[in-house]
């Protein structure tokens, strides 16, 4: 239960259990509204696909998020590496705009932006603790310069009944960033409370339903979400 509840605290793709024991693994996501780190993306209820391969610590992952609309288009590749408490991982996010060229890797012209993310889950507590920091692609200051910018969280849990979860998350932007327009050192971001109920559904032994809402003190914005995952 330890893999499910991180990342249904992240608000990533749902992974199954099988996932622990290594392997292929899949899952499509349906969600109201893409929430990420306190921010919505799209004007419209987003489908997240997921499919993925994990062996001895090791996983590869592809994922995307498509608003219904057409607004909203973000494919993401990653790779990471857990060991002990910690996971180590790298994503690309690739946005799939018109125009946009997947091959294209010039700092100054393309659409990919790469981030380089820790991750620390406590054994004492139901907690987790993670930063990322992007190390290439568009994330520029007005100077032209790599920002770097930077997001922290940490996350409770409470799990109760068996299949029933409470969830906390905290997010800040520590340096100027995306996440503040690239105007503050530090910004609260990120504010989420959620609550997930694990079905079973027909042929699905684990249908996570989430229901959260989520308070960006930057934006000074709420929005009230639901999500529910069909794992492969």
């Amino acid at each position: 239960m330890k893999k499910l509840l991180l990342f249904v605290f992240l608000f990533l793709p749902f992974v199954s259990m099988a996932q622990e024991k290594g392997g292929l693994y899949g899952s499509v996501d349906y969600a109201y509204r893409y929430m990420w780190r306190g921010f919505e993306n799209g004007d419209a209820s987003s489908v997240m696909p997921t499919v993925g391969y994990s062996k001895g610590g090791f996983d590869i992952y592809a994922w995307g998020a498509f608003a219904l609309d057409d607004s909203y288009r973000e494919i993401n590749i990653g790779v990471s590496y857990s060991f002990s408490n910690f996971t180590l991982e790298l994503v690309d996010y690739f946005y799939p705009w018109p125009g946009a060229d997947f091959f294209d890797f010039n700092k100054n012209t393309t659409t990919h932006t790469v981030e380089a993310i820790a991750t620390y889950e406590l054994d004492a507590l139901p907690m987790y603790f993670t930063v990322g920091s992007i190390i290439f692609g568009d994330d520029k200051k007005a100077d032209g310069k790599n920002a770097y910018s930077t997001y922290a969280e940490m996350g409770y849990t409470h799990e109760f009944n068996e299949r029933n979860m409470l969830q906390g998350v905290v997010g800040a932007s520590l340096n100027k960033s995306f996440y503040n327009d690239y105007g503050k050192d530090f910004n609260l971001v990120n504010l989420t409370a959620a609550y997930t109920r694990v079905f079973s559904f027909w042929k699905f032994d684990e249908f996570p339903v989430t229901a959260s809402y989520t308070y960006n003190p930057y934006l000074e914005k709420s929005y009230f979400n639901i999500m529910f995952t069909v794992g492969l």
